[in-house]
């Protein structure tokens, strides 16, 4: 944690790279998160994946951390280099914009 000016501003532990897989249908979704804690039960943000886990329950999900970052910074390089063209065409694939 680091105080700025009366501010504080908390520095997080942890930042990956993930997929989340609908074991059902194998459709997929990859992610960057930021987190103090691993186990906080994040599945991902994205519209279609909110969607199909409202379908399918969380129960038929797992996510998996694919890659760790040092920085935020490094984490979003990470993400725009993994979701590109050919990933979003893949007729599995649920993220619906480049990283």
């Amino acid at each position: 944690m680091i105080q700025l000016k009366n501010k504080v501003k908390i520095i997080k532990k942890y930042y990956f790279i993930y997929k989340t897989t609908n074991i059902i249908n194998n459709k997929f979704y990859l992610g960057m998160h930021s987190t103090n804690d691993l186990h906080d039960n994040y599945l991902g943000s994205g519209t279609i994946l909110k969607n199909s886990i409202k379908k399918y329950g969380k129960e038929n999900f797992k996510k998996e951390i694919l890659e760790f970052a040092n920085s935020k910074d490094e984490l979003i390089i990470k993400e725009k280099i993994l979701i590109n063209d050919e990933l979003i065409k893949n007729p599995l694939c649920m993220n619906i914009k480049l990283g």
